[in-house]
């Protein structure tokens, strides 16, 4: 199943696909009357704009006259009125068409158009292509299928996509995993294995990297190493968020209210609103509230809550035919009660959802963003040139501990935490990417990025009973990193059924660390180290192999590259432990894919086998010789595995999906200095077996309008949260269920849904802990809600 590719039910994947280049500016059009796909045809030549149409739904219909001196998207909207097609997508280059959901007709025609799945388009080899035509393991989600499937978060989108588990360790530490591909650190210093990346720029700190997900054009997770085309190399995977462009047409826009259980309020919205003919302004913003999924019951306040605010702006400029700049800025903030730490033995009242720490937990964060993106379209290609900053700054008072000291006996002492950190990254990136030749085409590129980090952790133990501290350390860490690369990618033509796609990005990335670590207690303990200094350098290639049998259907193999960089400990117990970096991770993946559609693409099947193995691999634990708590690289790593997805319409108003993700890992070679063999074990946040059930319902009721729904069940089975086998860490297995049934009229304009997420109440486990005493932290319990919506 591949909810990669969902648009939603009444859509179709076959397409008249006209390449041209973009255009804006006002043009002469001479177009009578007639066969709709022929129309469109002619109207690509005359425009100079590429259209993307469904060519089963245009068959046999007519197109409206368009003559006289108008811009192309006016005349683009006179050409297709009454054709029940609307714009999914304008990207300036491309146009995508779709079945209009504001004006498909109800009653018996809607039951005689053609039925057929709907395409999305994505830019996982930095240009624009339908996702079945590009030879990577890809899942995809437009924001149609975001809205139905109520995807709020990565962790909802990790449920229906094979391969990423997205969990949290707190508020400030989630765990973001591709194919097993993952690690737990929080020093400033280390990078992650997987990339999250908005509207093409890399967010460089986890603790910005979760947030509620809005107003997206789409959500595309690529997995696997992506060393050769994304900005900051990463070994496991990226998930790409885009904002989309304002409309260049008409004033339009959509808001959305809600409420429900645990006093959850929420509005968000969007409007393109129109300056002149050649640009457009978009506005974006969005509130939520929510009360706790839990609270300490020695203290009263409330955990797991939710204020978030967003606003997004975005200025479109298209001045002639051949330029394009999108000028974009955001803010956001949020903040609650941190995590629910419910304690499994000592001072646990039993019930799950209340934690005894009887401290003010609390997380806050901001984080803004600014950007300018640039498109010139020459005859020769097109350059890209996109310039960025983001800046975040987050907060955390968390206890480590899953109880109080009170309840604490003995030696044992309860673990609190002030994490604070800000960062800020500046990003230039220019790419150039050639016509789309008989023999092939090639994009090839420059990147640079200046990071500076800080952050500052305070760690203090209350003694048993008491509660007096017995240690009290500040670690305040700064972290400047520069990154350098050069990037070519390009595909050769060799049969009219066959492609080779060669590829290679060299890295360079150069880091300086300082460490002030202030020791309150055992004041010897303290040291200072500034202007530490490592780099390292890398050449990532990648090769891919497609061939197309026969047509809509294609196979590929790959082997491909990836590398995180090196960095330094900034959580370091001692001078030593500081001063030696750690070294890059590298991996290398070799994959076996298709990519297949048909019953007249009704069907979509898309599968791959893979296997990734990793050297050096980064990974933080106790060292048993020096007694220090250090990241180091463990040896090698294997991870195995399959992935399948199958999408099915069987008729036009039911859309059913099915996904499966099998994976097989295992330390080669981990060996802790002094101490354990974790040799053998398998990696963490790996679960064997994941997968997920679906149903779109869109139901024509006559003209009395539309029955709309949707359903998915979720599996995900038990994996250990770390490297050791320890059974006390372990996260059991367990199978989610969300569900949506709602109306729409027969125009479309508005829509009421009720929905229910978590359906069975599952108590299921994001973290355990065994930090001085057993502890789990729960996901989300049931919730429910309505929802309005309506577009304009």
């Amino acid at each position: 199943m591949s909810f990669k590719y969902i648009l939603g039910c009444g859509a179709a994947a076959a397409a008249v696909v006209l390449a041209m280049p973009a255009a804006a500016q006002e043009r002469s059009f001479n177009i009578p009357a007639q066969d709709l796909a022929s129309a469109i045809s002619v109207f690509g030549r005359q425009s100079g704009l590429q259209i993307v149409a469904p060519a089963d739904h245009i068959a046999g219909l007519r197109s409206q006259p368009v003559v006289g001196r108008m811009d192309a998207r006016t005349a683009l909207r006179q050409l297709i009125a009454g054709a029940g097609l609307e714009t999914a997508s304008d990207n300036g280059d491309i146009i995508i068409l779709r079945r209009s959901t504001a004006t498909f007709p109800a009653g018996p025609q809607a039951e005689t158009q053609a039925t057929a799945l709907d395409e999305i388009i994505v830019t996982a080899q930095k240009r624009d292509e339908r996702a079945q035509n590009v030879p990577i393991s890809l899942t995809a989600f437009s924001a149609n299928t975001v809205d139905r499937f109520q995807l709020e978060s990565l962790r909802d989108v990790s449920r229906l996509t094979p391969g990423l588990l997205v969990s949290a360790f707190n508020q400030s530490s989630p765990t973001i995993a591709v194919r097993g591909a993952t690690n737990t650190f929080t020093q400033i210093g280390a990078n992650k294995p997987v990339a999250v990346v908005v509207d093409d720029l890399f967010i460089p700190r986890n603790s910005a990297a979760t947030f509620e997900l809005y107003g997206l054009n789409s959500i595309q997770v690529l997995k696997g190493p992506q060393g050769t085309l994304f900005g900051r190399n990463v070994t496991g995977g990226a998930i790409v968020l885009d904002t989309g462009r304002p409309d260049l047409g008409e004033t339009s826009g959509s808001i959305r209210a809600g409420a429900g259980s645990f006093s959850l309020r929420q509005v968000d919205g969007f409007v393109d609103l129109p300056v002149g003919d050649l640009a457009a302004f978009r506005l974006a913003g969005s509130v939520k509230t929510r009360d706790g999924y839990g609270r300490d019951r020695l203290t009263g306040r409330e955990q797991d809550d939710l204020e978030s605010n967003s606003l997004r702006g975005q200025l479109r400029l298209v001045p002639n035919d051949t330029f394009e700049v999108l000028l974009g800025a955001d803010y956001s903030d949020d903040h609650n009660g941190g995590r629910t730490l419910s304690s499994s033995g000592v001072g646990s009242d039993g019930d799950r959802r209340t934690s005894e720490l009887d401290f003010a937990q609390a997380f806050d964060r901001n984080q803004w963003g600014a950007s300018a993106r640039a498109f010139w379209t020459l005859p020769v290609g097109q350059v890209t040139s996109i310039t960025g900053y983001r800046s975040s700054q987050s907060g955390e008072d968390y206890s480590g501990t899953g109880t109080s000291y009170r309840f604490l006996t003995g030696t044992a002492s309860q673990t609190v935490n002030r994490d604070v950190d800000q960062v800020g990254l500046f990003s230039q990136e220019l790419r150039y990417a050639s016509p789309k030749w008989g023999w092939g085409d090639f994009v090839a590129g420059v990147y640079y990025s200046s990071e500076d980090a800080n952050r500052q952790l305070t760690v203090r133990n209350l003694a048993a009973v008491t509660g007096r501290v017995t240690s009290n350390v500040l670690t305040d860490q700064a972290v400047d990193t520069t990154s350098y690369a050069v990037f070519a990618d390009g595909v050769l033509h060799l049969r009219d059924d066959l492609d080779l796609t060669l590829g290679a990005r060299y890295t360079h990335d150069e880091k300086r660390a300082s460490l002030n670590r202030v020791d309150a207690i055992a004041a010897p303990n303290s040291f200072r180290a500034v202007d530490l200094k490592a780099d390292w350098g890398e050449v990532t290639p990648r090769a891919v192999l497609t061939w197309r049998p026969m047509q809509d259907v294609s196979l590929y193999g790959s082997v491909t590259r990836g590398y995180t960089a090196g960095g330094f400990n900034t959580d370091a117990a001692t001078l030593s432990a500081l001063t030696t970096p750690f070294d890059p991770e590298t991996v290398t993946n070799y994959e076996l894919g298709v990519k297949s559609q048909w019953l007249d693409n009704r069907l979509r099947v898309n599968g791959s086998i893979f296997q990734m193995d990793y050297k050096d691999k980064q990974e933080l634990f106790f060292n048993n010789v020096t007694r220090v708590l250090t990241i180091t690289n463990a040896g090698q790593a294997t991870i195995k595995g399959a992935e399948l997805e199958v999408t099915y319409q069987p008729t036009r108003w039911l859309g059913l999906s099915a996904t499966y993700g099998l994976l097989d890992t295992v330390y080669d070679e981990f060996i802790i200095p002094g101490g354990a063999v974790y040799t053998g074990n398998s990696l963490g946040s790996s679960p064997r077996n994941k997968g997920s059930l679906a149903a779109d319902l869109d139901l024509p009721l006559g003209s009395a309008g539309y029955l709309i729904g949707s359903a998915s069940w979720a599996y995900t089975d038990g994996y250990n949260t770390g490297a050791a086998a320890d059974p006390n860490l372990q996260i059991k297995s367990y199978a989610l269920t969300n569900l949506m049934i709602g109306y729409e009229p027969a125009n479309r304009a508005w829509r009421a849904t009720a929905w229910i997420k978590n359906a069975g109440d599952v108590d299921y486990v994001l973290t355990p802990s065994t930090q001085g005493v057993l502890a789990e932290y729960l996901g989300e319990p049931r919730t429910w809600g309505i929802t309005v919506s309506a577009r304009f």
